[in-house]
């Protein structure tokens, strides 16, 4: 009974995945009528403990029938989303991308990852809640600011991991990759500084 102890726990982390989004999903659309959601925190709960089952039953090298299950809870939902976009004027895929990505985190649970799809549920979750917060941002964006930070993510993941990291010239005291890392660090200082001055304005800023 003390080796299926694990399979259980990683079972019980892909049913709370589930029931994490179904909850926070349930709560976004808690003004629907009853049968006007796709999914609500039973079907999300269900999602998230088949692809936990999915993942256990399919083991080692069982990646092709994991994938024939994904497959098919993808014709589900996509006919579901369908069936209520012909209802309703206003839909989003939000929810259907909420289910794919539970389904998987379900199984990468049962599958020796459990902590790891418990944070990624946690951080997707807490991006979907703060929708209205997100957009109302996205609107105050300004073009310059998001090619500054599109600059931003340039130096960090394209020019710094191409910089040498040993050091040159005398004493070798110039080491290329840890000057860009301190022009990052103070760029992303002022880039920080500067948007909160704009959330929080000029009078909370230093």
């Amino acid at each position: 009974m003390n080796s299926m102890d694990p399979d259980f726990f990683h079972l019980a982390v892909a049913l709370g995945i589930g029931l994490l989004f179904g909850a926070e999903r349930g709560w976004q659309q808690r003004s629907a009528p009853d049968g006007g959601r796709v999914a609500g925190v039973r079907t999300f709960g269900l999602i998230g403990l088949l692809g936990g089952a999915a993942g256990l039953l399919t083991g080692e090298g069982g990646a092709l029938l994991l994938g024939l299950v994904f497959l098919g809870l993808v014709a589900t939902l996509t006919v579901a989303h369908v069936v209520e976009a012909l209802h309703t004027p206003d839909i989003s895929i939000t929810s259907l991308a909420a289910g794919l990505l539970v389904f998987l985190l379900g199984a990468l649970a049962t599958r020796g990852q459990a902590g790891l799809a418990a944070a990624a549920a946690v951080v997707a979750t807490l991006l979907l809640s703060y929708k209205p917060t997100l957009h109302r941002w996205l609107g105050a964006l300004e073009l310059r600011e998001l090619r500054a930070g599109i600059l931003m993510l340039l130096l960090t993941v394209v020019v710094l991991p191409v910089l040498p990291d040993r050091g040159f010239g005398p004493w070798q005291a110039l080491n290329p990759h840890a000057i860009w890392w301190m022009v990052i660090l103070i760029a992303g200082i002022s880039f920080v500084g500067y948007f909160a001055v704009r959330i929080a304005g000029t009078r909370r800023g230093l």
